[in-house]
């Protein structure tokens, strides 16, 4: 299968909710950084107890979420892994596995900061999503 051109990949960046706020071409700058990968069915894309490294956008397949043998979610197309990954750097206390044939985009937290680095007005709308997120929550309790 062919790989993702930059359009694609922000296309598939589009669908995560962290990023929403974000405008194309912010979106491209992000593209640009992110690798497709491919996992065959029974990959780890994440280990309990070892520290995320990335985020990763399903593009194809699915990927099981489970804590101790327990089935959380199966995330498929369009849905996002660790999208927390990118801001903290803690174990993880879930295992992420495919379960078929799985295409991701990857975004490791170095590129994903060295982006932000250069982007400033990229930092700024994600710390407002990550706000408007908070308060959400705080205001459900």
């Amino acid at each position: 299968m062919a790989e993702l051109n930059i359009v694609e990949k922000v296309l598939a960046l589009e669908c995560v909710e962290l990023l929403r706020n974000l405008k194309p071409e912010q979106l491209a700058r992000i593209a640009a950084v992110a690798s497709e990968v491919s996992l065959a069915p029974g990959k780890n894309v994440y280990e309990p107890g070892r520290p995320p490294a990335a985020l990763f956008v399903i593009i194809e397949g699915a990927v099981e979420l489970s804590r101790g043998g327990d089935v959380l979610a199966v995330a498929r197309q369009n849905e996002v892994l660790g999208a927390w990954a990118l801001f903290d750097d803690e174990p993880l206390a879930i295992d992420a596995r495919t379960l078929e044939d799985t295409r991701l985009l990857r975004i490791s937290r170095e590129d994903f900061y060295d982006v932000l680095a250069d982007n400033p007005e990229i930092t700024q709308a994600l710390f407002s999503t990550l706000v408007k997120r908070f308060r959400a929550l705080v205001e459900q309790s």
